[in-house]
């Protein structure tokens, strides 16, 4: 009988992080069952749309006007039969919550959720997963960050709507904690590692940047044949709008340093929507552009950036041809540890120092507020020297990482498996 997933709170386009988790998820659940069929409600519906063409993947919108006008008012009528113990009517609904209601489970991929200060994004998190609940279909909220929960409102969120999923994977022990602090049932909790260490360029949905990429691949072979070493550096369009400093003349300084000691910089995103100009919404394009606004001609000689779209693929491509990193994207961290490439994190949340604990590169992670200047390049120099040795325990301790992130595959299987 063939199964269908469903897969809520990530795109193709735009977040390449979400991206790489979607792609992921699909491709190892296809590696198990071949003849499976997936339904992603996406944000950026219409983008998806046209870039997908894999037939077994369709395309929803998860739009707030979709979820508030559409997908929770079908899910509340099918919730209403349910309870009743009549059939669900599914020709009655709206095609989305249709949709959601033919689905075998749900993967919830948002990267982070019910987390104190972020408390307007709340009615999102909780229309992501209530209408699958209603509708009976299990929820499985896949590795992400959640937490802390000392807001009332948040607090009293989670221990509503998190009892309602099958299973909530918190990506780190920090995570853990903060979950472990609403004293959920047994069994709702398990840690496992985000599941984009998971991720192969072979799972990519569409190829559209593919001919960017081997050129861009091609810029960074012929710089490294004039300098004796490259450094990656990935800003964050958030900790752009966010920071009340001047993080990307941070940024333009920190390439101006590296360029003068002999090295060539890589400028690169992780979120990209170049079609949107200058909005820095899931876009780190204006910044890099920012970020070569305040570079001399000789510094610029020797830097390539980015100014295209780049899915997860071409990103994970760009990251291997690098000696280290300095990144402020997560799934940047990510997809440079899964390569083993070492890597420097100026980050905002402790998502960033779970991860990087578990290779034992904590002492590399900055936080964004505070990230010293003399500091971060003291730091990246020691990181440089020993990238060799970073290396090696970053291999070594990835099997057993890239274990942790299975379990998630696992228990959707088992689940999947379950349904007859």
């Amino acid at each position: 009988m063939t199964k269908t997933v469903a897969l809520i709170a990530a795109t193709i386009v735009g977040n390449r992080g979400a991206e790489a988790m979607a792609e992921a998820s699909i491709g190892l659940i296809r590696a198990e069952l071949p003849d499976a069929r997936f339904h992603l409600f996406s944000y950026y519906p219409d983008d998806d749309s046209r870039l997908i063409t894999d037939p077994a993947v369709t395309v929803y919108s998860s739009t707030p006007v979709t979820l508030v006008t559409a997908l929770l008012p079908g899910a509340l009528l099918g919730g209403l039969f349910r309870l009743l113990r009549l059939p669900v009517p599914k020709g009655l609904l709206p095609p989305v919550a249709r949709a959601m209601a033919e689905a075998d489970l749900l993967v919830d991929l948002a990267g982070v959720s019910f987390v104190d200060g972020r408390e307007k994004f709340l009615p999102f998190n909780i229309l992501t997963i209530l209408p699958a609940m209603l509708l009976g279909v299990p929820v499985l909220k896949f590795s992400q960050a959640l937490g802390s929960f000392k807001n009332p409102v948040n607090r009293l969120a989670a221990r509503i709507f998190l009892p309602g999923c099958d299973r909530v994977f918190a990506r780190g022990d920090k995570t853990l904690a903060h979950l472990e602090s609403l004293k959920l049932r047994p069994g709702l909790v398990q840690r496992a590692n985000d599941i984009a260490f998971l991720f192969e360029p072979n799972y990519a949905l569409s190829s559209s940047t593919a001919a960017y990429a081997d050129n861009l691949c091609s810029r960074i072979s012929n710089l490294g044949q004039e300098v004796e070493s490259v450094i990656g550096i990935c800003p964050s369009s958030v900790v752009a709008q966010t920071a009340d400093w001047d993080y990307e003349g941070y940024l333009a300084k920190l390439v101006t340093e590296e360029v003068a000691k002999g090295r060539g910089v890589v400028l690169f995103p992780n979120a990209t929507r170049a079609e949107h100009g200058l909005k820095l919404r899931n876009n780190d394009l204006p910044v890099i552009q920012n970020i070569l606004g305040r570079l001399d001609d000789m510094t610029k000689a020797k830097v390539v950036s980015v100014d295209q779209n780049l899915d997860a693929a071409g990103i994970k491509r760009v990251i291997q041809a690098l000696d280290i990193a300095v990144v402020s994207r997560f799934h940047a961290m990510v997809g440079a540890l899964s390569l083993a490439v070492p890597v420097v994190v100026i980050g905002w949340s402790h998502k960033y120092l779970e991860i990087m604990a578990l290779f034992g590169q904590e002492d590399c992670v900055f936080d964004h507020s505070g990230a010293d200047f003399t500091d971060l390049v003291a730091k990246l120099d020691d990181a440089f020297d020993r990238r060799h040795d970073i290396r090696e325990v970053i291999e070594a301790r990835l099997p057993e990482v890239r274990k942790g992130s299975k379990l998630q595959i696992e228990r959707a299987l088992e689940l999947l498996d379950s349904k007859a």
